[in-house]
């Protein structure tokens, strides 16, 4: 099946990983910050592929799955990803916005943000996304349809609905968050300033949050099931985007994440745990129900509520656990992580054209879907960062990749 539809990154502000207002010195590298964009880009990718060989969502390249166990295994994996993965890479992006936007000001902040994350898209748009339609048409199908009536197709004045910028919605949203943040420093200045400043946010305001978050998913969920596109993005998970991305802000100007305790972060750790735990479980009980997953997706339905409640527990405990378990374990690189470090933007950008290259040879090799999700990812996410590195070797490419 063919598809031109994508579902999810270059971190944020991105001029890296360097503190001036945390308690870190402005020369001191955070690297485990580094590292968590690293495991949140491989994240993606696999993210993707496992969307390919059966899970739920779009992808421009879809294999029927083998049997009836893979594409349970997929749903559990895909949503587990969702629930947090994409809104960690907001909080990223928060976090080193402000310091971003004091070090250039407001017009070389924007005109930076516009470059680096507009040029991307437009990119995209024109090549990118037309290329992998073209690869999966002619090389998946055999449809023998040239690029030229590809692109003629996606830009001609009666189809401009056609025109994506595909997983490269990210930036969409980020660009759109950086004016807004823009506009409101301009405004409140020094009254943004956080709550909690040198403390961590307590239990009771993280359980409120929770809270907040999935009432607030519910409710726009009733109008915008997930899978339910809109202007290049899904409504149905913007709240928890748009949540990341203050607290990102907040955590940068009240030096949250160096105010995070062991105690609250295992604590927080255990509740990810059985929340994760519960996951399959609510899966099988809707299976042996005979119940329908799509109750889960939307509208008013007692699961629609439950997976809110679910997915926003799993995005704040998990969230919590990564931070302090990479800050105190991964605060670190070695030669392999320093080369790829650098590299998570364009990886992501170039991501689904080297799953797509790799996963047509197999297309014809009759293997069980889980086996061929572990080939193709086995040789996509290395080659992801090799074809990234590469890339930016062509002159100009750096200044935005």
């Amino acid at each position: 099946m063919v598809t031109v539809s994508i579902d999810s990154i270059r971190i944020g502000a991105g001029e890296g990983a360097q503190m001036s207002k945390t308690g870190v010195s402005s020369n001191q590298r955070m690297y485990y910050v580094d590292n968590i964009r690293i495991y949140l880009t491989i994240l993606v990718i696999i993210h993707h592929l496992s969307i390919a060989y059966g899970g739920s969502g779009d992808w421009f390249l879809k294999e029927p799955p083998t049997d009836s166990i893979s594409p349970i295994i997929f749903l559990l994996f895909t949503a587990l990803n969702q629930s947090y993965f994409m809104s960690f890479f907001f909080i990223l992006a928060g976090y080193f916005t402000p310091r971003s936007l004091e070090k250039k000001g407001p017009a070389n902040f924007l005109i930076g943000r516009l470059t680096r994350l507009g040029i991307p898209m437009i990119f995209y748009a024109l090549f990118l996304g037309p290329l992998m339609s073209w690869m999966v048409a002619n090389f998946a199908g055999n449809l023998g349809v040239s690029f030229y009536s590809i692109w003629h197709d996606v830009f001609t004045f009666t189809s401009l609905q056609n025109i994506s910028f595909g997983h490269l919605w990210f930036l969409e949203v980020l660009l759109v968050f950086a004016l807004g943040y823009v506009a409101y420093s301009a405004l409140f200045g020094d009254r943004s300033k956080p709550r909690y400043e040198n403390s961590f946010p307590s239990n009771k305001t993280i359980i409120i949050c929770i809270g907040i978050l999935a009432a607030s998913d519910f409710l726009v969920r009733i109008m915008f099931p997930i899978n339910t596109w809109v202007f290049g993005v899904q409504p149905a998970h913007m709240v928890g985007y748009l949540f990341g991305f203050v607290v990102g802000v907040n955590a940068y100007n009240g030096k949250w994440f160096d105010s995070l305790s062991n105690h609250q972060a295992m604590l927080w750790g255990k509740i990810a745990l059985i929340n994760t735990l519960a996951l399959p479980v609510m899966i099988i009980l809707v299976v042996a129900s005979g119940g329908s997953i799509d109750a889960f997706l939307g509208g008013v339905t007692w699961q629609s509520l439950v997976n809110s409640v679910w997915e926003s527990i799993s995005y704040i405990s998990i969230v919590i656990w990564l931070l302090h378990f990479f800050k105190t374990r991964f605060n670190k690189q070695n030669n392999m992580l320093d080369w790829m470090a650098p590299n998570v933007f364009a990886a992501y950008i170039f991501h689904p054209l080297v799953i797509v290259a790799v996963m047509i040879p197999l297309l014809n090799i009759s293997l069980p879907s889980v086996v061929k999700f572990f080939i193709v990812s086995f040789i996509s996410v290395p080659l992801s960062f090799l074809v990234s590195y590469l890339i930016k070797q062509i002159p100009y490419a750096n200044r935005i990749l």
